[in-house]
């Protein structure tokens, strides 16, 4: 298995399948191309080959990698069937970044906080649609678990993505959404809908008036979509180790922090031990709350 020539230098996180080159079109100081697809409405980031899961599982050259939000690992298992992969197939490399959760309602919602919008849900003749995009995704299953925790009295509408869902919400056919940070969180900044909370552990540069989880005395609720670099499970751990390094020098560059904060991310890293105990909580976590809710995917 190869060694890896290249250094760190820029993070890229897009919402569609492309070939991009690192530095914005500049000539990349990693000298690799990314090559992205998607799979099971997850976006997947891989170095120097077009990709699904399971090329990536499969791989054996060392520079095939997978950059994912943690849902396509611990969530997709749970609700979907005839994967290509299995999670096992795959090393983590580390954390690299995460975009919390928010709940934000309608203007025409009476209800400016969490405890207002607990009694507003409890005193509908009908129990009141939130609108998400897709079912058995990661903000999906945070809507589910707040509203078990709550006891609020609410259903899931599932979208194809959050485009169809947040014009449905600003016109005020569906009152809520729950959905991560961007792009909802402008239309809070703007007026256009109001934030009732964010599931980060501190408050977001993109709606900085919304109170966090942990603020309105839910902590254990901080919730968010958490993406991460893994490797096919064959990797040595040498190749891990240097990959881990490369992450953790770019993620610290002021630019790229800057840069992802104001996309409503939070830069992290982490060890890959610590990637793996993440991955281990949120299969817990969500587990549960897929068998509570017996959530399925279809098709």
């Amino acid at each position: 298995m190869s060694d890896l020539q290249f250094e760190s230098k820029g993070l890229i996180l897009t919402d569609s399948p492309c070939t991009v080159d690192m530095d914005d079109g500049k000539p990349s100081r990693w000298g690799l191309s990314l090559v992205l697809a998607g799979f099971g409405g997850f976006i997947l980031w891989a170095i120097l080959a077009p990709l699904d899961a399971g090329v990536v599982a499969n791989a054996t050259d060392g520079h095939t990698l997978l950059l994912s939000d943690l849902g396509a690992l611990a969530v997709s298992p749970l609700v979907a069937k005839d994967l290509p992969f299995k999670p096992e197939q795959l090393k983590g490399v580390t954390m690299l970044a995460y975009s919390p959760h928010i709940l934000a309602v309608h203007p025409s919602v009476p209800a400016n906080t969490l405890t207002e919008l607990v009694k507003w849900l409890a005193e509908q003749p009908q129990t009141v649609r939130y609108g998400t995009s897709g079912v058995g995704n990661q903000p999906h299953l945070w809507a589910e678990l707040l509203r078990a925790r709550l006891n609020m009295k609410m259903e899931n509408v599932a979208y194809k993505g959050v485009a169809d869902t947040l014009r449905d919400v600003l016109a005020g056919h569906v009152p809520i959404i729950i959905d991560v940070v961007l792009p909802t969180g402008n239309h809070v900044a703007a007026g256009r809908l109001k934030g009732i909370c964010v599931a980060s552990p501190e408050r977001s540069s993109i709606c900085p008036t919304v109170p966090t989880v942990g603020e309105l005395g839910m902590k254990d609720m901080e919730s968010a979509v958490f993406y991460g670099l893994v490797a096919p499970a064959g990797v040595p751990r040498p190749i891990i180790d240097r990959l881990n390094a490369l992450v953790q020098e770019a993620i610290k560059d002021p630019a790229v922090v800057k840069k992802y904060s104001d996309l409503g991310f939070f830069m992290t890293g982490s060890t890959p031990e610590a990637y793996l105990e993440k991955l281990k909580f949120e299969t817990e976590r969500w587990t549960k709350v897929v068998k509570d809710n017996n959530i399925k995917v279809e098709g």
